[in-house]
């Protein structure tokens, strides 16, 4: 079903390609493309994976008219057709399902929210959803109806039509935080009131995520629950703010209940300490006239960062385009440790908009996914010479194209599809 040349097509504006596309996406939203839908990914490549579901609501958006809200909310079963019929068109084997994860679950506490007609949602901070002082009336979701009964409703018809194990995505305390009082405001109160940013995140936690996760592993047993955390990040707070505040509540999910095996956080983003690790606290101090204690960087060397990321995602090791350390670095860290690795690439990377050679980024890209290709079998390799089969996580193990949205280049998308088909056949004499 692969027809990236389709999409690129209906990008440049041509209406034979838009009426070919609005006659599949018929198809595929009357169930008549359900049984492509179930066959699995080959277990013996390098599959890649990605998120997508912003391309998606374009395409309907222009094919049907529907707004952002019809679009994530409107029905849960055209919702994931549509999104597992652009990642076919695009060639992707290996299906997962994503949302606007920040947006959706803060929603759910009840926060005002924007719905542009055809971007994704985001909370109106000119609409609090508490004042600072008033933290505390934030109570648990009510899992019967709104984005808990949505998210339950996605899972439940991704499993069915794809016989897979679901993984459902929710915000960690940190991010859910910082869409709950503002970026800036929580980077002041790292610095301000740090007893005040702990004391938030465990209510946060206690109140909404463990009913949360608690709910959805006992309606989806064989689950996985990935917490996203980019505001939490080394990248952004530094690599001290994000193991000693963003972290810990995350620990306390994976190791205090039945279901925390199933936890995770792999967008941990920066593998480097950065120049003060203080990141946002300095700056926001630099803007209020304080002084900032420059002695202690908390700096850690990439191996214990390694170290940090496995302790809040224990099943795999991850490298994400911001982080910086080379692909060979992680390859052994993989194999020190016995674990699946896992290879992102920037939505960047593939934007029609910063590129200004492209067959310079076709070359770079071609040449990234064949290095990430090798890796990954190189990694599986090692595996199975120590007894571990090749990761069949519902998640983990491949390669992830970060972003894939209505402003990315489908030629270079096909390029890193094919070239990872082509090099990431996971031979017997690869293993």
């Amino acid at each position: 079903m692969m027809n990236s040349a389709l999409l690129a097509q209906w990008q440049a504006g041509d209406d034979a390609a838009r009426a070919k596309l609005r006659a599949l996406f018929d198809a595929a939203i009357t169930g008549q493309c359900d049984a492509d839908f179930k066959e699995p990914a080959p277990a013996n490549s390098v599959c890649p994976t990605t998120s997508l579901h912003l391309l998606t609501l374009t395409i309907l958006n222009q094919l049907y008219g529907l707004t952002s809200a019809e679009f994530y909310k409107g029905d849960a079963q055209r919702y994931v057709r549509t999104t597992l019929m652009t990642q076919r068109l695009l060639g992707v084997r290996k299906l997962t399902l994503g949302w606007p994860v920040y947006a959706f679950s803060v929603e759910a506490l009840g926060q005002a929210m924007i719905y542009p007609d055809k971007h994704a949602p985001g909370p109106d901070m000119n609409k609090p959803l508490v004042p600072q002082t008033s933290r505390h009336k934030i109570d648990t979701p009510n899992m019967e109806n709104g984005i808990p009964e949505i998210i339950d409703d996605y899972l439940a018809c991704f499993t069915n039509l794809t016989g897979l194990n679901p993984v459902a995505h929710l915000s960690a305390p940190y991010s859910l935080a910082a869409d709950i009082l503002g970026q800036e405001a929580l980077i002041v109160a790292l610095l301000d009131a740090p007893g005040f940013v702990a004391e938030f995140l465990n209510h946060l936690t206690d109140q909404v995520l463990v009913p949360w996760l608690e709910h959805l592993a006992h309606r989806f047993p064989n689950i996985w629950l990935e917490l996203s955390d980019a505001s939490g990040s080394p990248f952004f707070i530094g690599p001290r703010l994000c193991r000693e505040v963003a972290a810990p509540p995350v620990r306390q999910l994976i190791n205090n209940f039945p279901w925390g095996n199933h936890v995770f956080v792999s967008n941990y983003r920066g593998d480097r300490p950065t120049q003060t690790d203080d990141g946002g606290r300095r700056k926001a101090a630099s803007r209020r006239g304080k002084k900032t204690n420059r002695a202690k960087s908390g700096a850690e060397s990439p191996a214990e960062l390694i170290d940090f990321k496995l302790s809040v995602c224990p099943e795999f090791v991850i490298k994400l385009e911001a982080d910086t350390m080379p692909v060979s670095f992680y390859v052994n860290q993989a194999i020190q440790r016995g674990k699946a690795l896992y290879l992102g690439i920037g939505a960047t990377r593939i934007d029609r908009n910063s590129i200004t050679d492209r067959k310079a980024a076709q070359r770079e890209l071609a040449d990234t996914a064949a290095e990430y290709a090798q890796a990954i079998k190189t990694v599986s390799a090692a595996l199975a010479r120590n007894g571990h089969p090749r990761s069949t996580l519902a998640w983990p193990g491949d390669i992830y194209i970060e972003d894939i949205n209505a402003e990315s280049d489908f030629e270079l998308v096909k390029t890193i599809i094919e070239t990872v088909a082509a090099h990431g056949k996971v031979t017997a004499q690869s293993l």
